[in-house]
């Protein structure tokens, strides 16, 4: 499978689009950048990384790019471990504070629980995936 096929499947997500964008330097996703905020979401990024394993050894590049991905890409062999002996509700435990340590290093700051803000506007955290800014 090429990149382009790849891009072309039912397999792809924001957060596994994002890495792609960053592998092959194209532009980022018109709706923007994420980071997987579940085991489905981590699950097709894995998988990419495993049709594409030179994108494994440069994952690092996505978080020197975006700062959101920082503690995903430092702990991806332990997520990659909890997913693959199928422990879902233990892979999305251990995702969240991740996904929180990104958001600070991308310049959020908490500001309740499930709600975060950055310059001047806020942002809440309803559900994994959707949010409201303000």
């Amino acid at each position: 499978m090429t990149p382009l096929e790849w891009a072309l499947s039912d397999d792809t997500g924001m957060s596994s689009e994002t890495i792609m964008h960053v592998m092959e330097g194209t532009p980022p996703p018109s709706y923007g950048v994420s980071v997987p905020q579940d085991p489905d979401d981590f699950g097709r990024c894995h998988r990419l990384l495993r049709l594409f394993p030179h994108y494994r050894k440069r994952l690092h590049e996505v978080a020197d790019k975006y700062p959101m991905w920082v503690g995903l890409v430092r702990d991806w062999d332990r997520l990659t471990d909890l997913f693959d002996e199928h422990r879902n509700n233990d892979l999305y435990d251990a995702m969240q504070p991740l996904i929180d340590e990104g958001r600070v290093a991308d310049g959020w700051v908490k500001t309740g629980p499930g709600s975060w803000t950055k310059g001047e506007h806020g942002n809440v955290q309803l559900g994994p995936g959707v949010s409201i800014g303000f």
